[in-house]
């Protein structure tokens, strides 16, 4: 049999017609094509229902053990609301003495001034902010945020023993 006529009967029986894998795993990119595809929608998906947006707030690390500290007695504000006329509620601070209305601007820059001047004055200052239930959360934070910024070093939120 010449060159020839081999090459006819190849191409005439065609060689893929008799070649038989012995595995079918290496059949290339295209048999891989849908896993990649499932993967990618998977890692897309994690990733938008991650949270992207960091909420504003106050973070506050918990201790493991039951709530048994406390503060050395020293500054302490006294945040009440009380009723007002037509019944609305006036929330006041109390605070060496001085009684600061937190709805009035010049009251509460007159409190962070005797936050700084009584932070001066002590080694470590720290702050125990006694509050009543019915305080906003807002102005809890709002009097944690100026003895910060006043240089207090520890605030503690006081409770009502059990």
């Amino acid at each position: 049999m010449t060159q020839r006529e081999r090459v006819s009967v190849l191409s005439a029986s065609g060689l893929r017609t008799r070649f038989l894998p012995r595995s079918r795993l290496n059949r290339g990119l295209i048999g891989a094509a849908p896993w990649v595809d499932i993967v990618l929608l998977l890692i897309f998906f994690l990733l938008v229902d991650s949270k992207l947006v960091l909420q504003p707030g106050v973070r506050v690390d918990l201790p493991r053990a039951p709530f048994r500290e406390g503060a050395a007695f020293g500054m302490t504000a006294v945040v009440l609301s009380v009723g007002g006329e037509g019944g609305a509620r006036r929330e006041i601070v109390f605070f060496d003495d001085e009684r600061f209305l937190v709805s009035d601007e010049n009251q509460m820059r007159g409190l962070r001034s005797a936050f700084a001047s009584r932070a001066r004055r002590q080694e470590n200052p720290g702050l125990i902010i006694q509050a009543d239930k019915s305080v906003r959360h807002g102005t809890v934070v709002n009097v944690m945020n100026m003895a910060l910024e006043a240089g207090v070093e520890q605030v503690t939120l006081a409770v009502e023993p059990f």
